[in-house]
C-alpha cells in the first residue's frame, strides 16, 4: 500500500496526494456520460446548467465524507455498513452494485469497439471491442497495480479534459438559432428523466462508496486530512468531471440543438463539419480513453463493493476480485456479440438496482459518520451533515420520480 505522506509541501505535495479521485473520475466519464450530457444539452439547451452543479456539490459531499471515514477508522464504507448496521444492506447494496456493473459494462465494451473504429475505420466495432477487453485483461495482471493505474488513469485525464475542452471552445462561435433555450435555470418539460440519468452517471454513490476502497489502497492517513491532500483529491476528481461533463453539454446545445445524438460516431462526425477531418483522430483518442478507463475499472468497482459487503478480501490485485472482473468482461462481450447492444430488460433491471442502492449508500453513509464511536473527534459537523441531507434529500426525490416512471413503463 502507498503512503502519499511524504516531505513535500505545498503545490507538490498536493498533486503526489490526488489519485483515487483521478481514477473515479476516469471511471465515471465513459460512453454513456459523453453522450448523456451531449444529448441533455442538444435536447434541452442551457437550460439543466444548474443541475450538473448540483450533482457535482452532491457527489463532492459525499465522496469527501466517504473518503474522510476511511482515512479515520481504516475501513471503507461498506465494510463499516456491514459492521455496523447488519450484513443485509450491505450485501443488498453490494449485490446491485454489481449487477449494475455487469450491465452497464456492455456499454462500455461498445464504446471501446466504437472508439477503435473511429480512429480506425477498418477495424470492425466487435474485432475493437476484443481489442479492449484483451488490453484490460492483460492490465489486471501487472505487479503494483494500485500505483499503475493511478497514473494511467492520470494520463487519459489528461487527454480527456485537453480534448473535450477544445471541442467546447470550438463550438462557441456557432450562431445561436434559438431551436434550444439559453436560460441558465428551469425544469423543462420531459427532462426530470434525463436529470436523473446525468445523476446516475455523474454521481452515483456506488462508484463513490469505491472510491474510500481507492483512499485506503492509496494509504491515506490522518495528516492528509489536516494537509488538505484529500479535500484536493475530493476537488480535483470532481473538477475534472465538471470540465468534461460541462464541455459535452454545451458542445450538444451549441452543435446539435433539436438533434440528439446516438452515439459517440455522431458525435466525432458533427465535430469533424465544424473543425474539419483532423479531429476525427483526435476526438477518438479522447472518446477511446473514456471508454477503456471505464471498461478497466467498471468491474473492479461491481465486484469489490460486493466482495466487501461479503466479508471477503478484496484489492487491486486481489485474486478472486481479478477473475471475477475478467468473468464480467467476458460476459459484456458475449452480449455485444449476440445482442450488439444492451437488452431493454437488463438495463431495466440495473435502473432499478440503482433506486434500490442509492438510499441505502446514503443514508449509511451519514449514520457511519455522526458515529462517536468510530470517528471520535473527527465526527462530522452539524453543518456538514446538513449539507449531506440536503443533497440526500434532493436525490431521493430523483429517486422518486425514477420509481414513478419505472412503474409507469412497466404497466404500459
Amino acid at each position: 500500500m502507498e503512503n502519499c505522506t511524504t516531505e513535500k509541501t505545498g503545490f507538490r505535495y498536493l498533486m503526489a496526494a490526488i489519485g483515487p479521485g483521478m481514477i473515479l473520475a476516469a471511471t465515471s466519464i465513459g460512453p454513456g456520460s459523453i453522450v448523456s450530457f451531449t444529448n441533455a444539452g442538444a435536447g434541452f439547451g442551457y437550460t439543466l446548467c444548474w443541475w450538473i452543479v448540483i450533482i457535482l456539490v452532491f457527489r463532492a459531499i459525499f465522496t469527501f465524507a466517504m473518503n474522510k471515514y476511511t482515512v479515520v477508522t481504516g475501513k471503507p464504507v461498506m465494510v463499516g455498513i456491514r459492521e455496523k448496521y447488519g450484513a443485509v444492506w450491505a450485501i443488498l447494496a453490494g449485490v446491485f452494485a454489481f449487477i449494475g456493473q455487469c450491465v452497464y459494462g456492455i456499454g462500455n465494451v461498445i464504446g471501446v469497439g466504437l472508439a477503435f473504429l473511429i480512429l480506425f475505420p477498418f477495424i470492425p466495432l466487435k474485432a475493437g471491442a476484443v481489442i479492449g477487453v484483451v488490453i484490460c485483461i492483460l492490465l489486471y495482471f501487472m505487479k503494483g497495480l494500485y500505483q499503475k493505474v493511478e497514473v494511467f488513469m492520470k494520463v487519459l485525464v489528461v487527454i480527456m479534459v485537453v480534448i473535450f475542452a477544445i471541442s467546447f471552445f470550438a463550438t462557441l462561435g456557432i450562431e445561436y438559432d434559438g431551436t434550444v433555450s439559453h436560460h441558465l435555470f428551469g425544469i423543462p418539460a420531459g427532462s426530470k428523466a434525463m436529470m436523473l440519468s446525468l445523476m446516475g452517471t455523474t454521481a452515483s454513490l456506488g462508484t463513490v462508496a469505491y472510491g474510500s476502497s481507492l483512499v485506503k489502497e492509496k494509504g491515506y492517513r490522518l495528516i492528509d486530512i489536516k494537509k488538505g491532500g484529500l479535500m484536493a483529491d475530493v476537488v480535483g476528481g470532481v473538477l475534472v468531471i465538471g470540465i468534461i461533463s460541462a464541455a459535452c453539454y454545451f458542445v450538444g446545445a451549441n452543435l446539435f440543438p433539436g438533434q440528439p445524438i446516438g452515439t459517440g460516431m455522431d458525435l466525432a462526425v458533427g465535430l469533424s463539419g465544424l473543425l474539419g477531418a483532423f479531429i476525427r483522430p483526435v476526438f477518438g483518442i479522447a472518446f477511446l480513453s473514456a471508454a477503456l478507463s471505464s471498461e478497466m475499472m467498471a468491474p473492479k468497482l461491481g465486484i469489490n463493493l460486493l466482495l466487501q459487503a461479503l466479508n471477503k478480501e478484496s484489492g487491486m490485485e486481489n485474486k478472486a476480485e481479478n477473475i471475477v472482473s475478467i468473468i464480467m468482461l467476458l460476459f459484456a462481450l458475449a452480449i455485444v456479440f449476440a445482442y450488439g447492444g444492451v437488452p431493454a430488460q437488463l438495463l431495466t433491471f440495473a435502473q432499478i438496482g440503482g433506486v434500490i442502492n442509492t438510499p441505502i449508500l446514503g443514508l449509511m453513509t451519514i449514520l457511519l459518520l455522526n458515529r462517536k464511536d468510530e470517528m471520535g473527534e473527527h465526527k462530522v459537523s452539524v453543518g456538514f451533515t446538513c449539507g449531506l441531507l440536503v443533497s440526500y434529500g434532493v436525490v431521493l426525490y430523483m429517486v422518486v420520480n425514477n420509481v414513478i416512471t419505472l412503474a409507469g413503463g412497466v404497466s404500459a
